[in-house]
């Protein structure tokens, strides 16, 4: 069975549950290998230290303990999380099963540009689970295995079923731009999910939304998968609020070629800086040459998204910008395009 068959099933959710992870690029997205990379993204824990863990803090402290929203969130390009947004952490409670599997959802953090979930998956003696990015054909260090051999093959040899889960956010009220999922395998039968999005902005104060937990079950006897379980829970998120810190105007609005630049306003979020910046296209094909943007003395580590508003969006920025911040405009080669300082106007 291919890796395409198991997609195919797991997309047939609702669009506002599942958007694209992607680096930014305004007119040439869909090409970004950078998006490919961050959706295949995966650290195993060694299982003997798993097991030891788990035996001495019981399932409940293990889930919220190693595998939390904030150590999930960390990672060697990034660093840590910044304390004001840890302290804005919620521990959730909805949680569901199905046939052989249970799941449960267990901490979520909301912005107004970026929303964080843990869900947590546990399967029954007879499965193994295994994230939705892979299939029976991937390697057995997917799931933390040693050795030589597939998934479906371990699976066969041990008369087992084979799990592949998924978790995903959505919610017309939460209005996601796009999300990323990162998978954490503690042992055959237990998997966290890591939902990362980015949101078009809020209010503050509780927002609702769904959250689809996504399983479709493979025997290895069995040519194609059976018929993909599906559930909604709802979840209650509490947005933390931002704080504005101006809106700017370009000096040169064509200095960018195929674009036209309008506003900046850059916000700062308990995760960071937050920018916005208007662009509205004018040569489809010079503005492909344009990759990413970059602002003076800030740092960004979420992924830049074109939404479909003709904004692009950059989250958790950490630096400082100065009075009249300068934004870099890069091509495919990284070499800069434009130089162009904008001036406050509010």
């Amino acid at each position: 069975m291919k890796r395409e068959t198991i997609t195919h099933m797991l997309n047939t959710l609702d669009e506002s549950y599942i958007g694209e992870a992607a680096a930014f690029s305004p007119y040439a997205v869909q090409e970004s290998p950078e998006r490919i990379a961050h959706m295949k993204k995966k650290r195993i824990l060694g299982f003997a230290l798993a097991a030891a863990l788990l035996l001495s803090l019981g399932m409940v402290a293990y889930a919220a303990d190693l595998f939390g929203l904030r150590a999930l969130y960390a990672n060697p390009n990034r660093g840590e999380m910044p304390e004001a947004a840890a302290a804005l952490i919620n521990a959730q409670e909805a949680e569901t099963a199905g046939e052989g599997w249970q799941a449960w959802v267990l901490e979520s953090y909301c912005d107004e540009g970026t929303v964080l979930l843990t869900v947590a998956f546990r399967a029954d003696e007879d499965y193994i689970l295994a994230p939705a990015s892979e299939d029976p054909n991937s390697p057995l260090w997917t799931i933390g295995l040693t050795g030589e051999g597939t998934l479906g093959d371990y699976a066969l040899r041990e008369g087992k079923t084979l799990l592949f889960a998924e978790a995903a956010l959505g919610g017309e009220s939460l209005g996601l731009d796009g999300s990323s999922l990162h998978f954490e395998s503690a042992s055959l039968r237990e998997l966290t999910v890591f939902f990362e999005g980015t949101r078009r902005g809020g209010v503050c104060g509780d927002v609702a939304a769904n959250c689809a937990v996504v399983v479709v079950p493979w025997a290895p006897d069995e040519g194609e998968p059976s018929a993909a379980e599906r559930r909604s829970l709802p979840v209650t998120l509490r947005e933390g609020c931002g704080e504005p810190l101006g809106v700017y105007a370009p000096a040169e609005p064509m200095a960018v070629p195929g674009v036209e630049l309008g506003e900046l306003s850059l916000t700062r979020t308990p995760l960071g800086l937050r920018l916005r910046l208007r662009m509205q296209l004018r040569d489809e094909e010079a503005a492909r040459q344009l990759l990413t943007l970059q602002l003076e003395g800030v740092e960004f580590h979420g992924s830049g998204v074109l939404d479909p508003d003709g904004e692009c969006v950059f989250e958790q920025g950490q630096g400082d910008f100065g009075e009249s911040p300068t934004i870099t405009f890069l091509d495919w080669d990284k070499e800069t395009i434009a130089e162009v300082r904008f001036e406050k106007i509010g």
